[in-house]
């Protein structure tokens, strides 16, 4: 349970860098998709070093980085290109289909960052 809540706590700053950075980015006029990769990818560094050192006790690493890098990019492609697809084919407003993808994210995330750090996680007694 620790674990999840450290992980719930280093997302959730990243979480508030790229909601706030996502809706300043679109107020200055910025696509939403331009503005969820740029917010997103500012997070993402935030979000590992965060997750690696308190939730997983991991020491910061460039294959995980990398590996964890490529799999949020691939990650914030998906979710951009369809945050753009439900604004274009709704007309909607472009941060409640962000909030609308968090939680699928996270999840997702979360199964996928245990993987990676499983090796450096001391097993539980």
């Amino acid at each position: 349970m620790r674990q999840f809540l450290s992980f719930f706590g280093g997302s959730a700053v990243g979480l508030l860098i790229d909601l706030v950075g996502f809706q300043l980015l679109v107020s200055a006029g910025l696509a939403p998709w331009q503005a969820n990769v740029i917010s997103s990818m500012l997070a993402l560094t935030t979000v590992y070093f965060l997750v690696a050192r308190f939730a997983f006790a991991a020491a910061a690493r460039l294959r995980t980085y990398l590996l964890f890098f490529v799999w949020y990019a691939s990650n914030i492609v998906v979710f951009s290109s369809l945050i753009q697809l439900a604004v274009t084919l709704t007309d909607g407003p472009p941060f409640g289909f962000k909030l609308a993808s968090i939680p699928v994210s996270f999840a997702a995330n979360y199964l996928f960052t245990r993987v990676l750090f499983r090796r450096a996680t001391p097993p539980a007694t």
